[in-house]
């Protein structure tokens, strides 16, 4: 196909590598790079972190598997990028919901905080759910991630989440909340999350 010279214009950079036959496939009559091809060839002109955010959306849809996504970084694995492309395959789990909460894990990996669990159902006693969180630390340190929709409904999900922090309160979890402006502070997010660490290390709950 097309050779692998670039050709740029004042608003597009044009990448041209050759495509493999199993990298087309047909989506409403036309015919498009596979995503496993899109994912790495985007992680390897762009960033890691955009990798991640793509990689977890598309496994999360079942849109491709960690095989495929790394199957195709090895075929490619002489393009410029390719070790972004790699690591992001490698990270990706396709737990993270948003591409907010994706984000939120680069960042927790970046400043070398602990690996949470993701979409954590948390119980009381008798076995009712108490909160699904969007990550747990340690087993006792809450994070969540508050995109832009998470109170569409108003006062009530306002209401019912502050309720429903009290209750995990109540069992001893701490809870820290973030949102979009904190992953363009990084350095603070991460140093307010081992504060938090600090405040709720990991077994702290087993003592009370």
């Amino acid at each position: 196909m097309a050779s692998g010279r670039a050709r740029s214009g004042r608003a597009v950079r044009v990448h041209r590598r050759a495509t493999a036959a199993d990298e087309i496939v047909e989506l409403g009559g036309l015919r498009v790079t596979s995503v496993d091809r899109a994912i790495v060839e985007t992680t390897c002109t762009s960033t890691y972190e955009v990798g991640v955010v793509l990689a977890d959306a598309a496994l999360r849809m079942d849109l491709t598997s960690r095989e495929r996504l790394g199957a195709t970084v090895r075929r490619h694995h002489r393009w410029h990028g390719s070790p972004a492309a790699r690591a992001a395959a490698q990270f990706a789990n396709g737990l993270s919901e948003s591409v907010g909460e994706s984000r939120f894990r680069v960042l927790l990996a970046n400043h070398g905080l602990p690996a949470p669990e993701l979409q954590v159902e948390i119980r009381d006693d008798t076995g009712r759910l108490l909160a699904r969180v969007d990550f747990l630390l340690g087993g006792v340190l809450v994070i969540e991630f508050d995109g832009a929709l998470k109170y569409v409904d108003g006062a009530d999900a306002v209401v019912a989440e502050k309720w429903r922090e009290d209750r995990l309160r109540e069992r001893g979890y701490g809870v820290l909340r973030f949102g979009w402006a904190d992953l363009n502070r990084a350095h603070e997010t991460a140093t307010r999350i081992w504060r938090g660490i600090a405040r709720h290390p990991p077994g702290s709950r087993d003592k009370q």
